[in-house]
Formats: C-alpha cells, structure tokens, sequence
C-alpha cells in the first residue's frame, strides 16, 4: 500500500483585502497566492523561487497553518491541517517545523540554549528531566555544537552558531517535514556551505523533507530534488532540479536562471533581461500574468486567456504557457 506523499497542496488560493480611496472606504483585492497545487514524497526537498513579491512567503505561511486559506487545502500525510482535531494539530505541531532567515529574530534573547531547543518537547511530549536533557544534547551534537553550549545564551554564539540552534529546535522533536525560509542568506558566504551540508546530512539521517524559500540559485540547485517557480501568485512552472536548469522551459524560468548563473565567455548575451517591474498583485494583467514583461508573446491568446499548468514530456514536469513545448 502506498504512502500519500508528505505534503500535498490543491488549489490554494489566498486573497487579502485592502481599503483604498476616500477615507478608506473602498477595498481592492490582492491575490498573493492563486490557484497553487503540487505535492512533495517524503525524504525530498522542494524549492520555491521567484522574485519578491510572487506569494512565496504568504505559501509558507499556509503551510505552517499561520495563516487559512481563502480556498483550497493542504494536507499533511493525508490530512487537511485546517480541520484537524486537537490531538491532530499537536502531532502537526511537532511534526512539521521551520527555520527562518534571520536566527536572531526566532531566537529569544532572554531564554538559555536549552530551554529554547527544547521547548517544542516541553509543549507536545510529556518526558522526564533525563530524557528532555539527552534529546537536546543529541540535537546540539546533531547541528556541530556542543551540550554544554546549551547553558549559554543566544547572544553569545555568532550568526552561524544561532542558525544551527534555530535547527537543532527544528530538528529535537524528529519532524517529518522542515519549512525553510531562506535559511542561509543572512549568513557569511564562508558558513553557508556549512550549513547546507549539514541539512542534506539531517536529511539522508532522519529521512526529513524539505521545502526551501530561497533567492540564491546556487543554494537551490544543491539542496532540491524539485523547484517551482512562482510568478505573481501563481506557479508557472515545476520540474526536477537538473531538468529545470539545463532545459527551462517558461520563458520566466528561463530569465531567472540566466539571470542567476554566470554567464559564458564565448556568448557575453546569454542574459535575458526581463523588461519593466512585477505587476501589482491588486491589478494583475488580463491572460498570461507573465505576458507584458515577455519576450515570447505570441500574438493576443497571451493577452487575453490565462494558460493552464500543464505537463510536458513527463508527468513530473509542468509548465504554464501557450507556447508548450516548442520553447
């Protein structure tokens, strides 16, 4: 009997309102995240790129239930984390962690090591001072620390050490799936390689999925198994990891990463630049969202009907164009 994979996202759409106009009186909508579906296996990580602006951080925080849906579910092993039971959003809770950006932010000043590691145990399981003790320890040796660090606090430590504290708390209560939220970009190039090293190793030892927010393609490409691509709150394309950056297909995709990667000696017009700003979000274009700012439009289907996310050669691989394949 087959598993139902770690995460699964169906139609997930949410849509803020906002007032505009004489005193505030009329409201406008923006569609942060429209219409979003895809599924991750267990022990895989999944990317979410795009600019800023393109609905990645609002996703994540439907995934970690910060905030509900406008429509839509997500499901965790099977289950709609929005209409779990108590018991079952515990479970959820300890299951399903995250690790931001910034380490300082989610690390209180005024609380020890320990007491932060270990609070995501205090909360969800009932263990004897002993056992909480060797847990923490575990999780400290697990992020290159050492158990007697846990007596100090998080001003004490440096940027790279308070990021591998923020995932040893991830990590203590053995979850299934880890959000992280463009986990080394306020990190020293020097220590970022570090830390990527030691989540893929986190990964291969506890068998933990990931889905991982990040601007830098580099980290991208080393950590994902799959990348989605997110443009105006929709996701315009998904694939494997090495089929998305030697063979993008959707013309956004395709000005990302030669945009990201360097460019070739023997051909110095490799990068695609993409004309004009991203969209406001509460009036997006008519048709293709991607259409004013691409070099491939093809005449008005683009400017009047928007294209549906569809698969390419293999079921794995979908993209949203009017263009399909031939790009």
């Amino acid at each position: 009997m087959s598993h139902p994979p770690i995460l699964k996202v169906s139609n997930l759409t949410k849509h803020f309102s906002i007032p505009h106009g004489l005193l505030g009186r009329g409201e406008h909508t923006v569609r942060a995240v429209d219409d979003v579906s895809f599924a991750l296996e267990h022990g895989q990580t999944l990317a979410l790129v795009g600019e800023s602006g393109c609905g990645k951080t609002t996703l994540v925080r439907m995934l970690l239930r910060l905030l509900d849906p406008t429509s839509g579910n997500v499901e965790v092993e099977g289950k709609d984390i929005n209409t779990m039971s108590k018991s079952e959003l515990r479970h959820f809770r300890t299951n399903v962690q995250a690790v931001f950006q910034d380490p300082w932010a989610s690390l209180s000043p005024r609380m020890r090591v320990f007491d932060i590691v270990a609070e995501t145990l205090v909360v969800n399981d009932n263990l004897s001072k002993g056992e909480l003790t060797r847990r923490v320890d575990e999780a400290l040796i697990a992020v290159g620390l050492r158990p007697e660090q846990a007596n100090y606090y998080p001003h004490e430590f440096s940027g790279g050490q308070r990021q591998r504290i923020a995932i040893a708390s991830a990590i203590i209560a053995r979850p299934k799936l880890i959000i992280l939220d463009e986990p080394v970009s306020a990190l020293d190039v020097s220590i970022r390689s570090q830390i990527m090293n030691l989540f893929k190793d986190l990964q291969q030892d506890v068998g933990c999925s990931y889905v991982v927010v990040a601007h830098d393609l580099g980290t991208t490409r080393f950590m994902a198994d799959r990348i989605a691509v997110m443009y105006l709150g929709k996701l315009v394309e998904i694939g494997p990891t090495d089929q998305m950056f030697d063979d993008p297909r959707h013309p956004y995709t395709q000005a990302l990463l030669s945009a990201a990667l360097p460019l070739r000696v023997d051909n110095p017009h490799e990068a695609i630049v993409l004309r004009g700003d991203v969209p406001s979000p509460v009036n997006p274009p008519s048709g293709c969202p991607f259409h004013p700012r691409c070099q491939s439009v093809i005449g008005d289907i683009c400017k009047t009907t928007e294209p549906k996310l569809r698969e390419l050669e293999s079921p794995e691989h979908r993209m949203s164009c009017h263009l399909g394949s031939e790009l």
